[in-house]
């Protein structure tokens, strides 16, 4: 095993992030296509997924 330092090993989890994130991009994009070519009405929670914003009020 090869050691990384601090700076490399941050590099690469943030390339890996990326990738996993356009991945489920892809994923949200196709399931929304399907469901739109089989009439299917998708219902979307209001907190979906992880976003780290706070509504203000």
């Amino acid at each position: 095993m090869q050691y990384l330092s601090l700076k490399d090993q941050l590099l690469k989890e943030r390339q890996k992030n990326a990738a996993l994130t356009a991945e489920a991009d892809k994923n949200t994009a196709d399931i929304d296509y399907i469901a739109m070519m089989c009439d299917v009405e998708l219902t979307v929670p209001e907190n979906e997924g992880m976003n780290n914003e706070t509504e203000e009020g």
